[in-house]
């Protein structure tokens, strides 16, 4: 399990989905010269559908016997994370338009689903090597 590759690039994307939770997303300057942050903990959207791209990874790791599952969840897993790039790009204008910034700007938090969305495709690209070596092993039997 965790001789193979994919298993720590799915480790690495559930802690980077994991990670976003302490980060802010945007940060902006108010017209008192006070600092507000959006967090992924302030939208009710946001919050489920990261912690459930987290928990997919983990549960990714231990499903290595079946390379078939793993390989459609990891797709899953990438669609979630596009999901959450979206979602995320419409919650922090809806926050921009609300508060009315002087200025601001994105922060690494807003980042993070980008970096997921390459480890989910990385172990995927494994599984899927992993699939065919089994399948060419097999042929020669």
């Amino acid at each position: 399990m965790i001789q193979r590759a994919q298993s720590i690039w799915l480790l690495i994307a559930a802690a980077s989905a994991f990670a976003t939770y302490t980060l802010p997303l945007y940060s902006g300057h108010l017209q008192d010269n006070s600092v507000r942050k959006f967090l992924i903990s302030d939208s009710f959207l946001l919050f489920p559908l990261v912690s459930g791209m987290g928990a997919l990874a983990l549960v990714c790791i231990f499903l290595f016997k079946n390379r078939k599952l793993q390989f459609r969840l990891c797709i899953i897993g990438i669609l979630a994370a596009i999901a959450v790039i979206i979602l995320e790009y419409y919650k922090v204008t809806a926050f921009k338009s609300a508060n009315n910034f002087q200025s601001g700007s994105y922060q690494f938090g807003s980042l993070i689903p980008f970096v997921v969305v390459l480890f989910f495709y990385l172990a995927g690209k494994g599984i899927y090597k992993d699939d065919r070596l089994v399948k060419s092993m097999d042929r020669l039997r």
